[in-house]
């Protein structure tokens, strides 16, 4: 399977993106494709992702002509910068909408060599139907019940009570790039739940013939470093937006 590939194409998708730039600046108009990734709370007035050095961006006709002048030349790697995110806010802010969040992603690394893992703890996986059924569960960040982006699978590992210690779940962002999870309660955290189920679920994602990828925050070392030793490696950064009203 070609994750490069895969993934360029859902980014193509993402930003009404029809043909790529050789120099690597992808400014396109805003147009909700089939397939693209959509969540409900984020708006598509704006949109940047930046991959491998090369940036999908989706504007409303309102800023196109201004993102065009702003960035046609703006090396793509350095769009996170502070300076240019308060800027890039102050134009949102003009026509009611504001930066939402950055976001880093990870994608699998075809040459990483899963560590070796002997749990003590009883596995057990779960369907969209079981996932359903315990819904209202404190694994916030595993299963998010979004209509947009379902839960699709999910692993979990539990105490000699039959109790869910943690739990890393998939849900399909598109048809292709379905996105990890992990959450672990803190009284069992440090024994190495954490790696041991997303790796189980990564390995599983990839034996349905999708691609998965891990998000977290810039600022989440520690589930950074969850990433990168489950076989993860940092790939791109997308910046959403959000109507004012709804901050």
């Amino acid at each position: 399977m070609n994750f490069d590939e895969i993934i360029k194409e859902q980014f193509r998708r993402d930003t009404n993106c029809s043909e790529e730039n050789p120099d690597g600046i992808n400014i396109n108009k805003k147009e909700r494709l089939a397939g693209s990734r959509y969540f409900a709370e984020i708006s598509d007035f704006f949109r940047a992702i930046i991959y491998k050095g090369t940036m999908y961006m989706m504007c409303d006709d309102k800023i196109y002509d201004w993102a065009v002048e702003e960035y046609s030349d703006y090396a793509p790697e350095w769009f996170c910068k502070y300076r240019n995110l308060r800027k890039l806010d102050k134009k949102l802010n003009e026509f009611g909408y504001e930066i939402m969040d950055t976001h880093v992603y990870f994608m699998p690394d075809p040459e990483f060599e899963d560590y070796e893992f002997d749990c003590p703890f009883r596995i057990k996986w779960y369907d969209r139907k079981e996932i359903e059924a315990i819904k209202g569960n404190p694994f916030r960040h595993a299963l998010m019940y979004f209509e947009d982006c379902p839960d699709e699978i999910a692993v979990g590992a539990l105490n000699e009570n039959g109790e869910i210690m943690g739990i890393a779940g998939v849900s399909s962002d598109s048809e292709k790039l379905w996105q990890i999870g992990i959450d672990v309660l803190p009284r069992y955290e440090h024994r190495g739940l954490a790696i041991y189920l997303v790796t189980l679920l990564k390995n599983r994602v990839i034996e349905e013939g999708k691609v998965p990828f891990y998000g977290t925050s810039e600022s989440h070392s520690l589930s950074q470093r969850v990433a990168m030793r489950t076989g993860f490696v940092p790939a791109w950064c997308e910046v959403y937006c959000r109507k004012l009203e709804e901050s």
